[in-house]
């Protein structure tokens, strides 16, 4: 079991941890019938989110939808129930830890909707890898991954600051989100085919998302592609050729180029290192998996 410490040294100096490890980290696809339904009240807080799937969260009495992008931030004393619909089954993330007696912290309202999961969803799947792997300073990386979760949440529910994009382009703006994701292994999908889908010019389209999201559609795909690809590099059997090809590049080369100056290591360093590296399709041949920037 890991040690999570109160402080550590970094830099010449010792540094305070705010949220400490408490015990309890996870991600599972709910089963048919599951509900939860604490008969006392939580004793830590509980980072909860939904992957995908649709239920009803109770916090203290009020209701709560769930959906993709759900975050609760559940608190020490409430009161918790939840199901989740026959039809939608629930993938969650849940996360808990202890604050630093003492300190005084910002926090979340009870539930946020992400509006854009790309961020927080990398760095819960982080926190999950973490109890997988024996790294050094992992309570830092904890430390680190649930401020900036709880960032993003404090982020989305400001509203005092008039958004620069109206409601119906925002709309827009995730329904090209969502085809994006949908589309990210075809080799086709360009600015110009999505703006295609929602009848703008790619102009258009493009000024509008630099607007709302503060980088470039272009941008955006080759962060969707990569930490998709990661993804699969870490949770699947799948090879670096394989992901290569299923996330729509023809060569492998430009692939783990782009790879690595979007994570900062080459892919073969996301590899889950207890997976053997087997393709989907059978034995991998001899260098299928070998990474060529290394």
């Amino acid at each position: 079991m890991i040690k999570w410490n109160q402080t550590s040294f970094l830099g010449g100096v010792f540094a305070m941890i705010t949220f400490l490890y408490n015990g309890s980290v996870g991600k599972s696809r709910c089963e048919p019938g599951w509900e939860w339904s604490r008969s006392t009240p939580m004793p830590d807080y509980d980072l909860w989110y939904a992957i995908e799937g649709r239920g009803q969260m109770i916090i203290n009495g009020v209701n709560y939808p769930i959906t993709k992008g759900s975050c609760f931030l559940i608190r020490p004393g409430d009161q918790v129930k939840a199901t989740q619909e026959l039809d939608h089954r629930l993938t969650v993330i849940f996360i808990h830890f202890i604050i630093q007696p003492g300190l005084d912290v910002a926090l979340p309202e009870r539930h946020v909707r992400l509006e854009d999961t790309t961020l927080p969803e990398t760095c819960l799947q982080r926190i999950v890898e973490l109890q997988l792997r024996e790294e050094d300073r992992q309570e830092e990386e904890f430390d680190l991954l649930v401020h900036l979760v709880l960032l993003h949440m404090l982020r989305q529910q400001k509203s005092s600051t008039p958004s620069p994009v109206s409601h119906m382009h925002k709309q827009l703006i995730h329904k090209v989100m969502d085809e994006l994701r949908d589309q990210i292994g075809e080799k086709t999908i360009t600015v110009a085919s999505l703006a295609e889908n929602v009848s703008v010019s790619p102009r258009y389209l493009s000024q509008l998302f630099m607007k709302y999201t503060g980088y470039s559609l272009r941008e955006y795909i080759t962060r969707v592609r990569m930490e998709r690809a990661r993804f699969l590099l870490s949770e699947t059997s799948m090879n670096i050729t394989e992901v290569s090809s299923a996330l729509g590049f023809t060569d492998v080369y430009h692939f783990s180029k782009m790879f690595k100056s979007h994570h900062g290591a080459p892919p073969s360093s996301f590899r889950y290192k207890g997976r053997p590296a087997t393709s989907n399709y059978g034995d991998s041949k001899p260098g299928q998996d070998i990474d060529p920037l290394e």
